[in-house]
């Protein structure tokens, strides 16, 4: 039986996307805990304030936006990674972007991202990280 993340956390200034991930998530994973924040500053305010959030790695996974209004999501993970770089160690983080460039040079500067994935987001792709999890 394939293991399925219990925990997604969305970060994406598209209220529609959200919705999205929302939907596809708990018709992937009924039981999953989802967590949508439309301000990357609020995410960052609570992953800073209230660690606790986040389960271990093994259980969480993070899809977070690249074009935002307050800041991309290269600035966001600036921020946790000059703050609270364990954050990164607990969950798995995906790109998930409507923009198709090549992101293989930011790949090296960020090694612990997980990927990169085209919205929307789609139970296949769900299922990819699970199988990868499963791998791992």
């Amino acid at each position: 039986m394939m293991k399925k993340p219990q925990q997604f956390i969305i970060i994406d200034d598209d209220q529609t996307n959200n919705l999205i991930c929302s939907h596809v998530i708990k018709k992937f994973n009924s039981n999953a805990e989802v967590i949508l924040f439309q301000d990357p500053d609020l995410a960052l305010e609570s992953f800073l304030n209230d660690e606790e959030k986040l389960n271990d790695k093994n259980q969480t996974v993070m899809f977070l936006d690249l074009n935002m209004p307050s800041m991309s999501g290269w600035e966001f993970l600036d921020v946790l990674e000059k703050n609270k770089p364990e954050i990164l160690q607990h969950a798995e983080i995906y790109i998930l972007s409507s923009s198709i460039e090549d992101f293989s040079q930011q790949m090296e500067q960020y090694p612990y991202m997980a990927g990169f994935i085209s919205k929307p987001l789609t139970k296949d792709i769900l299922q990819e990280i699970a199988l990868k999890k499963e791998k791992a």
